[in-house]
């Protein structure tokens, strides 16, 4: 005899060797399983054609080292490459697990008739399947019945889909479009299939809908959505001039739509002045490098000039000047006659666009559109250009408390501003003004939304309302609700947006074990993080499988073309799931700030879409009351294509690498990502920003990059900025937070005196991430506590793949 919680696990173990491969739902074979085909002839025959191919899925988990290679599962595993011993393995299964009494307990579990079974319910009673598995297992039991229950199943080669493989992001109608001629028409947006009920009973779940935000004609100006392949390749030449930048006519820059003025451009001067404010005695050869390295702004690997000191950027022979500018800036063009002007803008690729690896070291890195900027000392480069250029300072709502941060989705600032009849006095007013701000913040990757119904962090606007995506953009009378500057917005805001969901992700760029991603496919759509006998701390999410496809959606073909998990297979790689903040835990500023009354004064901001308030297209915030109805604020699972190279974790970049996500005991409190080495001859001397050298700074075990984690007092203050000895926010940060999150912008100006800090060493510390600052906690996530290091290896490995 055996323990029952030996019996159990053994049970779960063989059951995922015998309960899998139907995960697509698809076969030759007819769905019924016994109207088609020809029936197998004999129990052998029905095992090699029905039963057997099925089993090269368990193979994946039951091989040693696999994640079933623990103690209990040794009772059942199979060879990774001999199929011969798979008949009598099974059997022997079978026997264990009390044969049929009347149904077998591997049926029992591989229908989700009995629990736990990590592999999930691959097989619904009914499905083929089972039913051969049924067969198989009562010819077990009486062999001289086997010839009369053969005949009642079909016959059929069982075609199934792959576990590993992944679109890299971007939109669908891109890949539709490939190779199509122009007058290509486009199918549905896949995202609109995100609709109530479209869930119902799904293992992915969406609580969150798609909104068209682009169908009423009355809108003067607006952009419609394309319609053919022809309409969508113009819409992303247009947003590709506007957002690209480089130096190409019409691209867009800060406040100043696509013209060659504005507020914020500055002089060539000012820019090659900046090494004064480094403490240098001389401009340094490698000025340009520099520059890249101390703000955390990637170089591209095209041509974005810029005149150096006494260079006419319209020389023939220089066109546009000899120096090489980051990717957040770009020299300006004159609107009439295309020619340089010498001024200098900036783009949005401050925030949304980073590194990963060096272009030697694989196809597709280097500089990343569209990823995120987790490199990025916004707050070091508004102050030095400021003050190189005589200027006040850039957008004090971006300053950050460290590098890679950033507060650029401070909404209800710009709320105030964006009226059209000045700001409202209203019972709301007041609530606006108690938000609080969200702070710190990690931009979130451009190349997955594509696949999100809403955007940002917490779904606070639909992925369709375009608008916001060119809020830096937009000329300044815009941004004060002058119609103008609306207009200007209007006419390239959709054009913006193709450019952006055009985006892909890079390929993993190292060798990836694929037996063991094959087994974290499995477990990242099946494994239910609540299962029996897990005792999870955390609450259930309201809806779908839990596991990690339940929330951040179903990738691998296998399981997105298997009907219980998404209601189309165009629906791979969604996901619409507002995790509610006692569910998710993480730390809950940005939430918080953006509140019912944030939510509500937006209706009137040009930003809101308020013509559209109130109908079944509501384009205004999905988060409010009247919205959202029942569901509870919180944070929207994101897409993980390339998850790879979007480093640190969280809302907030506050977890440095996957691993740790995962671990939550593992996540440090203080931490800091290690830096480009420096020249020889200029260490000590300059700030150089985090390493992106897939070969010096990459963990590929721990998915994320290095970092050392500090003590209390190491580039922080005790007491101040932590406390020695203690994992325990200080006192004042917990007196400064109630500050920060009732008093608008708070933070922000708390955040100033980063104007007054001088030297090369306050630049180094702001590389610190300190999670006990307000808005940086690295809480939450901590459903995944259940797992175990292998089942966390293996989930690593498959996130590679995405």
């Amino acid at each position: 005899m055996i323990s029952a919680k030996r019996a159990q696990c053994v049970l779960a173990l063989a059951l995922l060797l015998a309960a899998c491969g139907e995960y697509s739902g698809r076969s030759d074979a007819p769905a019924g399983g016994g109207g088609g085909g020809t029936s197998p002839r004999s129990m052998e025959e029905l095992f090699t054609g029905q039963v057997q191919p099925r089993l090269d899925f368990c193979r994946s988990c039951h091989i040693d080292g696999g994640v079933a290679d623990v103690e209990d599962g040794q009772d059942f595993m199979l060879h990774p490459t001999d199929k011969s011993q798979d008949l009598a393995k099974l059997r022997a299964s079978w026997e264990r697990l009390g044969r049929n009494n009347p149904t077998s307990r591997i049926l029992l579990m591989s229908s989700g008739q009995e629990t736990p079974h990590s592999g999930g319910a691959p097989w619904p009673v009914g499905s083929d399947a089972y039913k051969a598995m049924d067969v198989l297992l009562k010819c077990f039991e009486n062999a001289s019945g086997c010839a009369a229950l053969l005949g009642t199943i079909g016959g059929g080669v069982i075609n199934e889909l792959p576990l590993l493989g992944s679109m890299r992001g971007g939109h669908a109608w891109f890949d539709y479009c490939q190779g199509k001629p122009d007058a290509a028409q486009l199918p549905a947006d896949p995202r609109s299939l995100v609709q109530p009920g479209a869930s119902d009973g799904k293992a992915v779940y969406f609580n969150a809908f798609w909104k068209d935000c682009h169908t009423d004609p009355a809108r003067v100006g607006e952009q419609p959505q394309p319609e053919s392949c022809g309409e969508l390749r113009e819409a992303y030449a247009r947003g590709d001039r506007l957002m690209r930048g480089n130096g190409a006519p019409g691209s867009g820059s800060f406040f100043a739509g696509d013209a060659d003025d504005g507020l914020l451009p500055i002089s060539p001067d000012s820019y090659n002045r900046l090494w004064r404010q480094w403490g240098l005695e001389e401009r340094p050869d490698n000025f340009d490098e520099l520059v890249s390295q101390r703000y955390g702004q990637p170089m591209g690997s095209v041509r974005n000039p810029y005149p150096l000191p006494g260079e006419d950027p319209n020389d023939p022979l220089l066109n546009g000047g000899s120096g090489q500018l980051p990717i957040f800036m770009t020299q300006l063009r004159d609107t009439g006659d295309g020619s340089w002007t010498g001024r200098l803008g900036f783009t949005c690729h401050a925030c949304h666009s980073g590194a990963a690896g060096l272009p030697s070291e694989g196809a597709g890195l280097g500089a990343l559109y569209g990823s995120g900027n987790s490199l990025g000392d916004i707050a070091l480069m508004s102050r030095e250009v400021g003050l190189s250029s005589l200027s006040p300072g850039l957008v004090f709502a971006l300053f950050g408390t460290s590098r890679g941060t950033n507060n650029a989705s401070d909404v209800n600032i710009f709320y105030l501003a964006n009226q059209d009849s000045g700001i409202r006095l209203d019972p709301y007013a007041l609530g606006v003004l108690t938000s609080g701000s969200t702070a710190s913040g990690d931009t979130p990757a451009w190349w997955n939304m594509g696949h999100r119904p809403l955007k940002f962090q917490d779904g606070f606007y639909a992925a369709d309302a375009s608008r916001v995506d060119l809020i830096f953009y937009t000329p300044f009378d815009g941004v004060l609700g002058f119609t103008p500057g609306e207009n200007w917005v209007r006419a390239h805001a959709q054009d913006a947006d193709k450019w952006i969901i055009s985006l892909k992700s890079p390929a993993y760029p190292l060798p990836v074990d694929t037996k063991l991603a094959e087994q974290g496919a499995i477990l990242f759509h099946s494994k239910d993080l609540w299962g029996a006998g897990l005792e999870n701390p955390a609450p259930r999410p309201a809806g779908g499988n839990g596991s990690c496809a339940s929330c951040h959606g179903a990738y691998s073909p296998r399981f997105a073309h298997n009907p219980a998990y998404l209601a189309d297979p165009a629906m791979e790689g969604l996901a619409s799931y507002i995790v509610a903040k006692n569910v998710i835990r993480t730390d809950p500023a940005r939430v918080d700030t953006n509140n019912e009354a944030v939510n509500q004064y937006g209706t009137s901001s040009f930003l809101g879409y308020p013509e559209t308030v109130g109908t079944e297209n509501d384009c205004s915030s999905p988060n409010r009351s009247d919205v959202a109805g029942d569901r509870p604020p919180g944070y929207l699972a994101p897409p993980l294509y390339g998850v790879w190279a979007t480093a640190p974790y969280l809302h907030n970049g506050s977890v440095p690498d996957a691993w740790s996500l995962l671990k939550p005991a593992e996540r440090p409190k203080i931490w800091r990502r290690v830096s480009t080495p420096a020249r020889q001859d200029q260490e000590g001397k300059v700030v150089m920003g985090y390493d992106i050298s897939i070969a010096r700074a990459y963990a590929p075990d721990r998915l994320g990059w290095k970092y050392d984690a500090l003590p209390c007092g190491a580039g922080t203050l005790p007491f101040l900025d932590c406390t020695p000895g203690s994992d325990e926010d200080p006192a004042l940060q917990r007196i400064l937070a109630l500050l920060y999150g009732n008093v608008i912008a708070a933070w922000n100006l708390g955040n100033l005196p980063v104007f007054l800090q001088l030297g090369t060493q306050a630049a180094e510390d702001r590389k610190i991430y300190n999670t006990h600052l307000y808005s940086q906690g690295n809480e939450g996530h901590d459903f995944t506590a259940v797992l175990t290091d292998q089942e966390r290896r293996a989930l690593i490995e498959y996130m590679k793949t995405l």
